[in-house]
């Protein structure tokens, strides 16, 4: 389309003025890309990048593309760039500013399919996952791309190559035309739909689980009966939904039939973004916690080996979402009271009854570590935060933390643990702790976390337990463990829906639509 040393100069002279806009309050997201957009053309003397029609129609199709993500096609100025292919500028001015609004757009697209749109730190302070954008190194390779004109290939290839990725847009993709076919059917409240009753809602259900895919018989169907086939159907639904796949439609399932595919697509596109934030710093071998699902993955070569149950901390108690790396594997672990839940849980009990300490077997431990005599202190004179003591639960079957603790050590005082409760797991809803993470199955993490068959096998490790005495263990190797709050996630070809039980998606997706503006006065001016 154009290439000359007075279009090169309009951008120099562009760059210049860019990098003299400088905010009082340090440097911005504006200030930084206007450093990027210099150093971008500083490379090739300034000379424009957008030269071809086939390189504007190129980022046309990436960015149209970007809604597959999830993304707002908006957001890097579509309408504009169409205006642009269908009357090219004339003038040296404007094809100097087209050429910086082309390649702002572009980076911009760029870093969101790599990194994410929104900063997860702005939403959470103890985000430490892929806290590193190495924004330097990705505008060289962009740079690269657009000089052998590669377009549309080099965003492809920043988009996230995994698998679960890929679900996650293909059940977008499937959710909006259930959208723009209508969406599903709404249920109206009554009395629990089970085995054998007669409802005159069953048809209307029948609908409802034929459009997400959870019924497979004939719709045609006009039986007002409950069958076996709609309990399959149910419980399908249900499990897909994080719910107790008893096969009956209660109000929890009810509830969870009602919710628009709007709200659901909406949800999907929030986990596209998160899942943006860390799959760039995944390693093969890791441990995931889902915290809304109420899982544990292990991961292995980049697939999964081995999952299981989890309990984690309850609204009020939340589970910070961070990376650590496991390193050691306590047997028979003794418990010192935290002081958030000495605070909460019993202090306030002590105050009242010094005989709950024996109730719950703790013991009253001195600096020294010596054991006190409850009777002997005045417990109404200390809080959690200048008790001089320590509160301490010896190893046993009735210990809080059970006979396994995995220790990763965080900010957070955050761990991996057993738990003497097991017919917790048997719940669907697990937001239960003060804020650890409860394994169902510890034994089998441990096994799996040592890597020796032989010497930490499934007997050697409960013959540890069996001792009773407490031991510490190192990991041969540490593992990373990715503490992570996913509201969709793929299971199979479908896609499983978790509530937001810390109510965060909301904060996510309010950001996510949230437009990056163009002024183009403002661009035009400093021409």
């Amino acid at each position: 389309m154009y290439r000359s040393n007075a279009v090169a100069e309009k951008i120099n002279k562009q760059c210049n003025r860019l990098l003299l806009q400088k905010s009082p309050t340090g440097e911005t997201a504006k200030e930084l890309m206007n450093i990027r957009l210099e150093r971008f053309y500083a490379t090739r003397g300034f000379q424009p990048f957008w030269t071809t029609g086939e390189m504007v129609d190129g980022l046309i199709t990436a960015i149209e593309e970007s809604a597959a993500d999830g993304l707002n096609p908006s957001d890097y100025h579509l309408t504009h760039i169409r205006e642009f292919a269908a009357n090219p500028p004339v003038s040296s001015e404007q094809k100097a500013q087209y050429d910086l609004f082309f390649t702002k757009s572009f980076l911009t697209l760029a870093s969101h399919l790599r990194y994410g749109k929104v900063d997860p730190v702005s939403l959470d302070s103890s985000w430490n996952i892929n806290l590193v954008k190495d924004l330097n190194s990705l505008d060289e390779r962009l740079r690269r791309a657009i000089n052998r004109e590669s377009v549309t290939l080099i965003l492809k290839e920043l988009r996230p190559q995994e698998s679960n990725y890929d679900l996650l847009k293909k059940g977008l993709a499937r959710y909006r035309a259930i959208a723009r076919n209508g969406g599903w059917p709404i249920l109206s409240p009554g009395p629990a739909m089970k085995l054998g009753v007669r409802d005159s809602r069953i048809a209307l259900l029948r609908q409802r689980l034929k459009v997400s895919g959870d019924f497979s018989g004939l719709i045609a169907d006009s039986s007002p009966i409950y069958s076996q086939e709609m309990v399959e159907s149910v419980k399908r639904f249900q499990k897909r939904s994080g719910l107790d796949s008893d096969g009956a439609v209660g109000v929890a399932t009810l509830r969870a039939m009602n919710i628009p595919v709007e709200h659901r697509i909406e949800q999907i596109r929030v986990n596209l973004e998160r899942y943006r934030w860390f799959l760039q710093d995944l390693e093969p071998t890791s441990i995931l916690v889902n915290i809304a699902g109420y899982s544990l993955q292990y991961l292995e070569n980049g697939r999964c080996r081995w999952e299981t149950k989890v309990i984690v901390g309850q609204p009020l108690r939340e589970t910070p979402v961070f990376k650590a790396n496991m390193k050691h594997i306590v047997f028979n672990p003794k418990w010192i009271v935290p002081t958030t839940i000495l605070a909460k849980d019993i202090l306030p009990y002590l105050n009242k009854d010094h005989s709950y300490l024996d109730k719950k077997q703790l013991r009253v431990v001195g600096e020294d570590g010596s054991t006190v005599n409850p009777e002997s202190v005045d417990w109404s004179q200390y809080s959690a935060t200048n008790l001089p003591y320590h509160l301490q639960q010896r190893s046993g079957n009735k210990n809080v933390l059970g006979r396994i603790k995995f220790l990763m050590p965080n900010n957070h005082t955050v761990y991996l643990h057993d738990t003497p409760d097991k017919k917790l797991f048997a719940k669907s809803n697990r937001a239960l702790s003060s804020g650890c993470i409860r394994v169902e199955h510890p034994e089998e993490l441990a096994r799996l976390l040592m890597q020796d068959s032989i010497r930490w096998s499934s007997t050697k490790i409960q013959e540890a337990i069996n001792t009773g005495k407490t031991k510490t263990v190192t990991i041969p190797i540490q593992i990373p463990v990715f503490l992570l709050y996913l509201t969709t996630v793929p299971g199979g070809e479908e896609l499983q829906f978790y509530d937001d039980i810390y109510n965060r998606d909301k904060k996510v997706l309010k950001l996510l639509n949230k437009p990056l503006l163009f002024d183009q006065t403002e661009m035009a001016a400093h021409i």
